[in-house]
């Protein structure tokens, strides 16, 4: 699972510039082709479990664990890049949990964020919401402009 995880984030910079309700319909299509299966499986670990709440805190671990490998330079991970990272969670990660549709969704994703708000400098404020809320937030146009 943990090669999984480091391959959602392969086109987080892509991703997340320059974002408009358009692009990111097709970029969630796509993350969600290539990495829902695996937020199933992680849905379905914790649903499965005797201790849910512990599996949560768990897998939320382990993911944090393979991001922060995949990104820290000498044990640490810069700001800046915190900030991408933290953005594509909110984006992609964290919406396409919830899209899994299994009842134990939001106590994964309220898991993970509990986890990356302990575990990552500038992140104590990390929330999220759903895809829907998310792509509704897009305006095509700017005071009628672009």
């Amino acid at each position: 699972m943990q090669e999984r995880i480091e391959e959602m984030f392969a086109k987080m910079y892509p991703m997340t510039d320059g974002l408009k309700k358009k692009s990111y319909d097709k970029w969630m299509a796509e993350f969600r082709e290539n990495h829902g299966q695996t937020f199933q499986e992680m849905a379905g670990t914790v649903e499965q479990a005797e201790n849910r709440a512990a599996e949560a805190k768990n897998i939320a671990a382990m993911f944090a664990d393979v991001v922060e490998h995949q990104f820290s330079k000498r044990g640490k991970i810069s700001a800046p890049r915190q900030v991408d990272i933290n953005s594509f969670m909110i984006y992609y990660v964290f919406p396409a949990i919830l899209l899994t549709q299994n009842e134990y969704a939001v106590l994964l994703a309220d898991a993970l964020r509990d986890e990356w708000r302990v575990r990552f400098k500038n992140s104590s404020q990390l929330a999220y919401t759903d895809y829907d809320t998310i792509r509704g937030s897009f305006n095509e146009k700017f005071m009628g402009i672009f």
